[in-house]
């Protein structure tokens, strides 16, 4: 580069007719300049990369917020009109209104314990709105401001989501949706500080400290371009990510650091009834690499639930709730030299409008304001499931929508695991007796929240000397 550099100053220097044997006072300085451009970009460049290569940070210890499925919809792109209502009324148990106050609590708890960092594991957004992946960024922003890092990676809602849309009044448009090089323009911390980036998705590794290397997966399948259809919901790691993961986990293992993984879709079922387009299509294969490079634990969403699978003894994987239905659950990971930690956590908005002096009845109560939402949810599919069973009177109904609703949040809030007593006794109820006649399903999807015997809220992993 510098060659050419120079040959061009003579080539011009000579077209212009300049003898440079008579200005060699000219020629020299502009040499000496050329040069020493030439070197302070390269040492720019090196420096770059050596900055990448460096550990984050000195300290072992650290502390990792986990945010999941937040399925945040920027209050530009609706009016609480007609349109926006009947939309809520489908949300699937999501609280939908005050979603930008309870981003508020959120970083006002971050910014006073002070944890490390934010991961963000996806589905940030509603349906992939650009604005609204633009104004949760801005709402996190302070949060960056405190040096807490912000990390994020992409759910199946996020990139080109033919679902994307904006409400006015009694009509909904199409909302601008995000590109890969969107995602990685407004959550830009993340590329920014990472040690690789995936040129065949939107991963990345960070190298934390001496002991820790994290992983941020993009799992999910989407266009190369706008897309006007619906989302693909299942995903995958494609071919060229898992040969650049293995690249990588190939030089955490030569620097004796712990891999963690931090991905959308899940790697184990959690769940008899979510497995089809919540597990990852190729999660066979996923776990062989990860188990080959003893990879302790993954972290990941999709599934709504708050639940941790102890896999099979050697890999353990905690998929944290979402934030925007049955509590405002996020995840707490402490890293040290000796253990993992994992722990569900969630946020009381119901302090922060009282701290923030909130004059709305609803902020002020909001913990039972969420709750009733994703009640009221249960409650509809209940009655949708039985709506054709005429041997039900209106209190058997009733009660067994009340029956099935404290399962289902039991569910959703990890609070699920239930002695052999306690599971005779569901089991032995006439509501139960119902389900056996009526539904197969609603049967089905309660024989399902009884197979746990993990602690869903609470998970450590000791870390054995190599």
């Amino acid at each position: 580069m510098t060659r050419s550099l120079f040959l061009s100053i003579i080539n011009k220097t000579s077209e212009e007719g300049i003898a440079i044997r008579t200005h060699k006072k000219w020629f020299w300085p502009l040499a000496l300049l050329t040069l020493f451009v030439t070197c302070f970009l390269l040492f720019f460049q090196f420096r770059k990369v050596h900055e990448a290569d460096t550990p984050l940070q000195q300290a072992s210890n650290s502390e990792f917020w986990l945010l999941s499925d937040i399925h945040f919809l920027s209050s530009t792109l609706h009016d609480n009109g007609a349109a926006f209502q009947t939309f809520t009324k489908g949300a699937a148990g999501k609280e939908m209104t005050y979603q930008e106050q309870s981003i508020e609590a959120f970083t006002a708890q971050a910014l006073k314990e002070k944890p490390t960092g934010i991961i963000l594991t996806g589905d940030m957004t509603l349906n992939g709105e650009k604005a609204s992946a633009q104004e949760l960024a801005r709402l996190l922003e302070p949060l960056q401001e405190a040096d807490i890092m912000v990390l994020a990676l992409p759910g199946n809602h996020e990139i080109y989501n033919g679902w994307a849309r904006a409400f006015k009044g009694e009509k909904e448009y199409y909302a601008d949706q995000i590109s890969p090089e969107d995602f990685q323009t407004i959550f830009a911390e993340g590329y920014e500080k990472a040690n690789s980036i995936d040129k065949s998705s939107l991963s990345y590794s960070i190298q934390l400290n001496d002991k820790y290397r994290l992983f941020l997966l993009d799992s999910c399948i989407y266009d190369s371009e706008v897309n006007w259809d619906d989302p693909t919901t299942n995903g995958e790691l494609k071919p060229a990510t898992l040969t650049w993961l293995e690249e990588q986990l190939t030089l955490t293992k030569e620097a004796e650091q712990v891999p963690l993984v931090f991905l959308h879709h899940n790697l184990f079922g959690h769940n008899e009834l979510l497995q089809d387009g919540y597990v990852l299509d190729n999660a066979s294969e996923t776990v062989a690499l990860l188990e080959r490079f003893n990879v302790p634990a993954v972290f990941s969403g999709h599934i709504h639930i708050q639940d941790i699978n102890e896999g099979n003894d050697s890999l353990y994987e905690a998929v944290t709730g979402s934030y925007s239905t049955a509590e405002l659950g996020y995840g707490v990971l402490s890293l040290s030299d000796k253990e993992i930690n994992y722990e569900a956590r969630q946020i009381d908005l119901d302090a922060w409008a009282a701290e923030t002096k909130q004059t709305n009845e609803q902020l002020l109560n909001y913990q039972n304001y969420q709750k009733s939402i994703f009640e009221k949810d249960t409650d509809q599919l209940v009655r949708d499931q039985l709506s054709a069973v005429s041997e039900l009177s209106d209190a058997q109904m009733t009660k067994l929508c009340t029956f099935v609703t404290r399962l289902n949040t039991a569910l959703f809030t990890g609070n699920d695991t239930y002695s052999a007593e306690e599971k005779a006794a569901i089991k032995d109820s006439e509501e139960y007796q119902w389900l056996a006649t009526y539904s197969y399903f609603l049967k089905q999807y309660v024989d399902s929240m009884l197979d746990d015997q993990t602690d869903d809220r609470k998970l450590t992993i000791p870390l054995t000397a190599e």
